[in-house]
C-alpha cells in the first residue's frame, strides 16, 4: 500500500502563516471575520500538502485535509502566542491602553467600580496561559474547518464519463 505524504511540514507553513496573522496587530483584524485569517492558514496547509502529494501517493482525502488543517492549528496557536508575548513585550498592550482611552469618556456612566475592573482586566490582557489554550482550541477548531474548504477546492476530481451516443433508429 502506498504511504501517505508527510503532513508536518504543509502544517508547519499553514500554522506559521495562522501565527502571523493572528499575532500582529492590525492584520489580525482579519480574524474578526469569522476567523478569516485562521481559515486562510488551514486552506493553505491542504494546498502545500497536495503539492507534496505525487502519483505513488494515494489521493487527498477529507481525512487528510481534517488532519492538515488541524495540526496547522496547533502550530498556528504556538506561533500566534509567541508573536503576541513579543508583540506586548516590545511596544506594551496598544489595544488595551486604546479601550481604556475610549472607556474614560464614559467613566461617570460606569456603575461605580466597573471602570476599574476594566482598567485591571486590562493591564493583565497580555500573554498568558489561558490566551494559549483559548488560541489553541480556536485555532484547530477553524484550521481544520479551513482544511475542509481546501478540500472542497482541491479534491481529486471524478472523471466524467461520456454516454454513448443515442443508437439511430430503425
Amino acid at each position: 500500500m502506498p504511504e501517505k505524504a508527510n503532513k508536518l511540514m504543509p502544517a508547519l507553513y499553514g500554522g506559521i502563516i495562522m501565527g502571523v496573522i493572528s499575532g500582529i496587530p492590525g492584520l489580525n483584524l482579519l480574524n474578526c471575520l469569522c476567523c478569516a485569517g485562521i481559515l486562510f492558514g488551514g486552506f493553505m496547509a491542504v494546498f502545500f500538502y497536495k503539492k507534496e502529494l505525487t502519483e505513488k501517493n494515494p489521493p487527498l482525502s477529507s481525512g487528510d485535509a481534517v488532519a492538515v488543517g488541524a495540526l496547522a492549528g496547533i502550530f498556528g496557536a504556538i506561533v500566534g502566542s509567541i508573536l503576541t508575548a513579543l508583540v506586548f513585550a516590545m511596544v506594551g498592550n496598544i489595544a488595551g491602553e486604546m479601550s481604556m482611552k475610549f472607556l474614560d469618556r464614559f467613566r461617570d456612566q460606569l456603575p461605580p467600580g466597573t471602570f476599574d475592573q476594566f482598567q485591571n482586566s486590562i493591564r493583565m490582557a497580555g500573554f498568558s496561559i489561558l490566551h494559549f489554550f483559548m488560541s489553541l482550541l480556536i485555532d484547530v477548531v477553524f484550521g481544520l474547518l479551513g482544511g475542509l474548504i481546501g478540500y472542497a477546492v482541491f479534491k481529486p476530481k471524478a472523471p466524467v464519463v461520456m454516454p454513448p451516443p443515442p443508437s439511430a433508429p430503425r
